[in-house]
């Protein structure tokens, strides 16, 4: 790989970026399907999350259940369904139904073997179980972080400044890789570098999103 400037490192998602998601959430569905107002409400209020800072686990926690209901009780009626139910479901779903990619494996050792830094950047606990899930090593990743574990969700500026210092690359010899625009598009341009979009169907938002295949060709491109 060139070393004037050239792309240096590559941060991925994990959920719809290194797989495709569909499959786990049909899985997850069919099995939950009496909770599904509940599923719904709990992916709301996730979403309306994305980008606040909290400071720490505990905070983002606790402000999660108040809006998922207003008084105590309610409040660990959803913990311990997050915690006992869906969570483990998720963790299921992706092992019996979710499928990496093709190529993902071969792509990340060749990446990492071209001198590429590569890194983790997931939204939701339990990544490096899905991982392994999937069939992928975490260790070949040199940095990984799970925002919600440090009170914040991307796109925030605190775990874009936290992604920025465990690469140790600036933000413009980088690339993020995601499947979502107001999280991680939003994220790659609160780093500073450059974006591709997994995209699982329907037309294409820009130019930067693509199909896997064609950002499993942009990724290979990179050690040309």
């Amino acid at each position: 790989m060139a070393s004037d400037g050239a792309i240096a490192g590559v941060v991925f998602d994990l959920d719809g970026t290194l797989y495709d998601k569909r499959p786990v959430e049909r899985w997850v569905l069919a099995r939950m399907l009496p909770s599904l107002p509940r599923l719904l409400r709990y992916t709301k209020v996730r979403t309306s999350l994305a980008g606040v800072d909290f400071d720490d686990a505990g905070a983002l926690a606790q402000e999660t259940l108040q809006r998922l209901a207003g008084d105590a009780r309610g409040q660990e009626t959803w913990r311990r369904w997050i915690a006992e139910r869906y969570e483990p479901q998720v963790l299921r779903a992706v092992a019996r139904a979710g499928r990496a990619y093709p190529g993902v494996a071969d792509l990340l050792l060749r990446l990492r073997g071209g001198g590429l830094r590569l890194g983790l950047v997931s939204d939701y606990r339990g990544a490096h179980d899905r991982l392994r899930a999937l069939g992928i090593d975490p260790g070949l990743f040199h940095f990984s972080l799970v925002t919600e574990e440090h009170g914040a969700m991307k796109p925030a500026a605190r775990m874009a400044a936290r992604t920025l210092a465990g690469m140790e690359l600036p933000g413009e010899r980088m690339v993020m890789v995601g499947d979502r625009a107001f999280a991680d598009q939003r994220f790659a341009e609160t780093c500073g570098m450059r974006f591709f979009g997994v995209l699982a169907g329907g037309d294409p938002p820009d130019p930067a999103w693509t199909p896997w295949s064609g950002v499993r060709a942009r990724l290979s491109a990179l050690q040309r």
